[in-house]
């Protein structure tokens, strides 16, 4: 795009919306703000009750999530909680260095404002927004976001007018035609100045951080709300955190040295119906009415015991700092599919096998090749050895076995990976459109699921459609001697 012919049309001089001529506008940073209002407006999205309440009972009931992560519901609150804090931590980073440039002497230094969200200055107090009126400025960052996305369209579009008709003036095209295509740059110019003056472009700095930082207070406000979390003011005027979550829930977030082993035939069977969880399917998850008493056959990678470690500290003012705590919890486990930055490479995997899955009779030998070079080395080991141990003649009864198993493992494995993909579109700035939702967490995708129990599951999944796809040649093989 051609920045200098776009942006001296958008410098030009209208009304300021109210606003004092001596303040300085937004202007081209307009793009970034749109961004982080998106960015709040997810933030508050993920803590309306319906959001909230899906949430907690897909941590509770989701079978991949208490295979591959954890049974432990408190722990896996305290997951979601870190990467919530984590995204409000980003947005006010961004403010603050917006707030640099405000005019009003107080938004020049946000540095430390939200270094620890349940200890904020006294001086602070009052700042955030009634429920409704959050409501009404989370519409219009939407709407803020909407119309920048509209601008960036417009101005696309007038950057490629203004060089054809550059074209037309340097290759001598007749008056009448040149002037008919002028006066259409002309249009598409005022089309571009009125979105213009609906964005944030020609907002100020001090409207625009306003706007943000109170809303950073109003999401503080209802992450206590959400996950139980009370303050009270401590002697150097700071609001301190009471209570944890982890102590609401009545058991340590902390991990026992001890961490119990998985078999690959448990990953396989279903245990017994009466005390299995329903597959999941769709992201779709079971009730709680109908899971109250359920029981999870499958033993978990993780093993929490509550009397392992006692919960020192928690009530000290420096002793909550979510995303240090994530790191603690997970230290000295094995490793996670984030921590080896495969996370999304087996989701690929998976939902590429889930595709096959559907019919494995036409697998053709591309597909199986690409899937192959998709494995990483120990997957490729370890099925080696899985389809060296059962190279013997697949009758009707145990593909069929094969086929249930296939489809038991993707019930509740896929959609972690469908999570996964679906948390990288939503975080990838640069290509979602700018009014779009964030609406999973890392705790919903195989971020945090364990490495090693991850791998034998996706092996499994790969012998089951490697028998599958085998009886089904063998099939076809008998069917076309019969036809000859």
């Amino acid at each position: 795009m051609n920045e200098s012919s776009w942006f001296t049309i958008l410098k030009t001089s209208h009304k300021n919306k109210g606003f004092e001529a001596e303040n300085p506008i937004i202007g081209i940073l307009s793009f970034e703000v749109s961004r982080l209002m998106c960015k709040v407006a997810n933030l508050w999205h993920c803590l309306t009750d319906r959001h909230v309440s899906r949430l907690k009972e897909e941590l509770r009931y989701s079978l991949g999530i208490r295979t591959l992560i954890s049974d432990d519901h408190s722990y896996l609150i305290n997951l979601a909680l870190s990467e919530i804090i984590d995204n409000l931590k980003g947005v006010s980073i961004s403010v603050a260095r917006l707030g640099k440039k405000c005019v009003d002497p107080m938004y020049h230094n946000l540095d430390h404002v939200f270094h620890n969200p349940f200890e904020i200055n006294l001086k602070w107090c009052g700042w955030e927004y009634r429920l409704k009126k959050m409501e009404k400025r989370v519409k219009k960052m939407k709407k803020f976001a909407n119309v920048m996305s509209q601008l960036q369209e417009e101005l696309e579009t007038l950057s490629d007018l203004e060089t054809r008709l550059k074209k037309m003036q340097s290759n001598g095209v007749n008056q009448s035609q040149l002037l008919e295509f002028h006066q259409k740059v002309m249009w598409q110019r005022e089309e571009v100045n009125g979105l213009r003056d609906m964005s944030p472009w020609v907002r100020t700095f001090d409207y625009i951080v306003r706007l943000l930082l109170r809303s950073l207070f109003t999401i503080v406000q209802r992450i206590k709300v959400v996950f139980g979390i009370t303050t009270e003011m401590g002697r150097d005027g700071c609001f301190v955190r009471k209570y944890s979550i982890s102590t609401l829930a009545g058991a340590s977030v902390y991990p026992s040295e001890t961490s119990s082993s998985r078999s690959m035939s448990n990953l396989r069977h279903t245990p017994n119906p009466q005390t299995c969880y329903s597959p999941i399917m769709c992201a779709r998850y079971p009730s709680i009415k109908s899971q109250k008493s359920a029981h999870i056959g499958c033993t978990t990678s993780r093993s929490y015991n509550p009397n392992s470690i006692r919960v020192k500290g928690i009530f000290q003012n420096d002793a909550f700092d979510p995303i240090k705590k994530a790191k603690r919890l997970l230290k000295g486990q094995e490793p996670t599919l984030g921590d080896t930055a495969l996370a999304l490479r087996y989701a690929n995997i998976i939902i590429f096998i889930e595709n096959l899955a559907m019919s494995p009779r036409f697998l053709r030998p591309d597909a199986r090749e690409d899937l192959y070079d998709m494995l990483t080395t120990s997957i490729k080991n370890s099925l080696r050895q899985k389809l060296f141990l059962s190279s013997k003649k697949i009758d009707h009864r145990v593909a069929s076995d094969w086929r249930s198993s296939l489809k038991r493992i993707l019930d509740w494995l896929s959609p972690l990976a469908h999570n996964m993909i679906k948390w990288y579109s939503e975080r990838n700035f640069e290509k979602q459109p700018m009014g779009s939702k964030g609406q999973v967490l890392l705790v919903q995708t195989l971020h945090y699921a364990d490495q090693a129990t991850s791998e034998i599951a996706i092996t499994e999944l790969l012998v089951g459609l490697h028998h599958v796809w085998r009886f089904s040649q063998e099939i076809i093989d008998e069917s076309l001697m019969g036809s000859a």
